[in-house]
């Protein structure tokens, strides 16, 4: 085994992530000298940036906004998941450059049967967000049977192109996918008859944000997964529970899409429930002091 390892983020921003909490969790409880560091990449220095960890001797790298589609050209080698979803947010290195994986969909759908013993299969699924995770989570939910998806973004054009994307790589896929206006008003009108709602977007990551549907936009029997994590409960979760939906934050899925890169740097297994645990704890804590 490795005496010791480096691993880091790249972001813009990620002051927010709690990745390295969950992670140096993980490093003590399966006794590793470990390292995980963020740093505020802006996108015009990610493909040095990329070079320099790997010429430091970095074992890997997580990518999260803005990078996760614009690490694609800078890959040496891509695994099946990151070539199909065109989206990034695991690096490994070699003597050969950089291999880019995908971890975002696995993780999700790990947390998803986990926590509700759920699936996409034959469920109609809004995505509210196109861009690095929903992309993931859209190309993962037609790959895996959603009867229907739509696809909201507030440029319109990236949910046009991630539609067409589906249609080509997927031509197989029984998936009715459909692209919603930007207008909320649409939205919330094709989220009262979904059974699944994804939102993918950075809403809910700063204080104050307000939500992206109101109450009356869900309804009994709805699944509410909001991917931000950083909250125990954010705005829109608030809503989806007012009009009577279930809901989950993004903790889950960041703690196994996290166990899955962990697992390609180095082979081992990551211990889950210590870094959930840390999560729910660092989460919970900053709530209780009003951070």
């Amino acid at each position: 085994m490795k005496r010791s390892y480096r691993f880091g983020l790249f972001g813009h921003p990620v002051k927010h992530s709690l990745s390295p909490v969950m992670h140096a969790a993980s490093f003590q409880s399966l006794g590793l000298q470990a390292e995980y560091v963020c740093f505020d990449v802006p996108p015009e220095e990610l493909a040095e940036r990329l070079e320099a960890c790997r010429k430091e001797g970095f074992d890997g790298l997580n990518l999260t906004i803005p990078h996760k589609e614009a690490a694609l050209p800078l890959m040496a080698k891509l695994d099946p998941a990151a070539r199909l979803f065109g989206a990034v947010n695991t690096v490994a290195f070699s003597a050969k450059g950089c291999s880019g994986y995908n971890t975002d969909a696995s993780g999700f759908l790990d947390d998803l049967r986990e926590s509700k013993g759920l699936s996409p299969e034959g469920r109609r699924v809004l995505i509210m967000g196109c861009g690095g995770a929903g992309r993931a989570l859209a190309f993962a939910c037609a790959r895996d049977g959603a009867a229907e998806i739509g696809l909201a973004n507030r440029t319109a054009s990236r949910a046009v192109a991630l539609c067409e994307e589906i249609a080509e790589r997927l031509p197989d896929s029984v998936s009715q996918v459909e692209v919603l206006s930007g207008d909320p008003d649409v939205w919330a009108r094709f989220c009262r008859d979904c059974d699944l709602i994804l939102q993918c977007t950075s809403t809910g990551l700063h204080a104050g944000d307000a939500a992206l549907l109101p109450a009356d936009a869900f309804r009994p029997g709805q699944l509410f997964y909001d991917l931000v994590y950083t909250s125990r409960v954010t705005a829109t979760m608030r809503e989806a529970l007012a009009g009577g939906a279930d809901a989950l934050n993004g903790t889950g899925m960041l703690v196994h899409q996290g166990a899955a890169a962990f697992s390609i740097w180095t082979g081992l297994k990551a211990d889950t429930r210590a870094m959930r645990a840390a999560l729910e704890a660092r989460i919970y804590s900053a709530e209780a002091a009003g951070v």
